[in-house]
């Protein structure tokens, strides 16, 4: 099915790749509706769903020699879209862990200097397994442990099923318990 908007940007392409700005600024100007409101939902910020639709077409115009290979460019920039998403969350994970640990102190005199050094060494331990979990784990166990998100909410955000959402939580606690019991197995030895 093509419409006109499906016209109109095909014929943008080879221009676009001969780097001609107007033929681009077309092709911004006829997706860029469509990309902001889709970023908007996912990303509270207007100011990143903004950065992320920059970002998203500065790549392109980067890559504009290769813009008439793409199969499908709506489909490319939605997907596109997506992955710098899910980056723009991981990042913001990055941050609020360390902010968090930073801000993590153990004020009690009371406690040994070994517990308090073991207490930080399990916590980055299990910082380092949960940075090893595969993209979609990760991300998945870091919005429900580390922003309170229930599993719909997860699945919502992510567009992924509820059930799929409860299966990642699962295998990153099951691989968090396998890392951390070899600790605590070392701990009680000594």
């Amino acid at each position: 099915m093509k419409n006109s908007k499906s016209y109109q940007y095909q014929e943008l392409l080879p221009l676009i790749s001969q780097g001609d700005q107007r033929a681009f600024a077309v092709l911004y100007d006829l997706f860029a509706p469509d990309l902001i409101s889709f970023i908007a939902k996912k990303i509270s910020s207007a100011e990143v769903a903004e950065d992320i639709l920059h970002d998203l077409f500065l790549s392109v115009w980067k890559n504009r020699g290769m813009i008439e290979q793409i199969e499908s460019l709506p489909a490319y920039l939605f997907s596109s879209c997506r992955y710098l998403i899910l980056a723009q969350y991981r990042k913001e994970m990055k941050l609020k862990i360390t902010q968090d640990f930073e801000q993590l102190e153990l004020p009690d005199e009371t406690i040994a200097i070994e517990d308090k050094l073991y207490y930080r060494y399990i916590i980055d331990v299990v910082t380092k397994e949960i940075e090893n979990l595969p993209e979609k784990c990760k991300a998945v166990f870091k919005l429900s442990r580390e922003y309170y998100m229930s599993n719909k909410e997860i699945a919502q955000k992510l567009e992924i099923s509820e059930s799929t959402v409860e299966k990642h939580i699962n295998k990153a606690i099951r691989h968090l318990r396998t890392a951390t019991s070899q600790l605590f197995h070392f701990v009680l030895f000594f």
